[in-house]
């Protein structure tokens, strides 16, 4: 493993085209994502069966009334779906200045089981996937979902899915 340390304002999508051309594993399933690397931790950013909290090790971020730095741990995040600590407990207390990522070098976990992955690469003939092979995928499946926004602006894909009890659950099966 290694860590990747990004300024908060990179583009999220250029720091996945990084890794991927460096064959550092471990992002490529959120390729495409709209934003920043800074943005990337307060939502805990996730797709194709990949959450950025899988692969962050610290965040920096910057008090905002102090002014002094202060680097938080993955575990001090809070992490949870499309939730962290800067969302919550830190909003507008901290601005994220950095994030520190633990890619691979090698013997990267390649994750083709979520969503039409594994299907684009069948229909292109993938059958030992590697990490660009994935990163690919999901562009074309997101691009075949959205225009693209440098022709038609759009807010990209963004929603949270709802939780709900098993018992909730049931009773929906049920009816």
């Amino acid at each position: 493993r290694i860590l990747i340390k990004a300024g908060a304002g990179e583009g999220w999508h250029n720091l996945v085209v990084h890794c991927v051309n460096h064959n550092w594993g471990g992002i490529e399933n959120l390729s495409l994502i709209p934003g920043t690397v800074g943005a990337a931790p307060m939502q805990n950013i996730g797709a194709y069966g990949v959450e950025i909290k899988d692969v962050i090790e610290c965040v920096e971020g910057i008090d905002m009334t102090s002014g002094q730095t202060r680097s938080f741990s993955n575990e001090e995040c809070k992490f949870s779906y499309r939730e962290s600590v800067f969302k919550h407990d830190l909003k507008e207390k901290y601005f994220i200045s950095s994030v520190t990522l633990s890619v691979t070098k090698k013997n990267h976990h390649v994750n083709t089981t979520y969503g039409a992955i594994q299907e684009t690469l069948s229909q292109r003939g993938v059958h030992d996937a590697t990490i660009r092979d994935v990163s690919d995928a999901v562009i074309y499946i997101r691009q075949s979902k959205l225009p693209d926004p440098h022709v038609i602006g759009n807010a990209g894909s963004f929603f949270k899915n709802p939780i709900i009890t098993n018992d909730h659950y049931q009773s929906l099966k049920l009816s």
